[in-house]
């Protein structure tokens, strides 16, 4: 299973970064997540349900996620299935008067051996991408 990290710092306070990188707003500045849509629970603490659209390869794919972690101005955490089976993670630390973002994510690609062999050729790049730009997104959105 790849795990990746991204990582940044944002010069904007912890709580207001996180408010612009909680689940549901992931469309407003990730290049991969098209749609999130809660379909059980508040949106707001563990336990919610989501189905999240994202567009790794040229055609948009479904997840079905479950959150296991949510706290305010420190971390969300969510496991999903589908297209891709796995668990993400941001963490959001307090960092000379900024925020510093952690983004991990673990997969497990989709066709066998096939999706593991590609995975290790170009999926996993590809991906690390998305989340350091996406990343560079959000900081480029916060900071004023």
């Amino acid at each position: 299973m790849p795990r990746l990290t991204a990582r940044i710092e944002i010069d904007a306070p912890r709580e207001h970064v996180f408010a612009a990188a909680e689940p549901v707003k992931m469309p407003e500045w990730t290049i991969h997540v098209t749609e999130v849509n809660v379909t059980e629970g508040d949106g707001r603490s563990a336990g919610t349900k989501d189905d999240t659209i994202i567009s790794v390869t040229p055609r948009k794919n479904k997840l079905e996620s479950v959150w296991t972690d949510y706290r305010p101005g420190e971390t969300w955490a969510r496991d999903f299935t589908g297209y891709l089976s796995g668990e993400e993670r941001m963490t959001f630390t307090e960092a000379g008067g900024g925020t510093k973002v952690e983004w991990l994510y673990n997969y497990k690609p989709p066709f066998g051996i096939v999706g593991k062999i590609g995975a290790l050729l170009v999926m996993s790049r590809v991906v690390q991408n998305n989340m350091e730009s996406s990343l560079d997104n959000l900081k480029e959105a916060l900071e004023l």
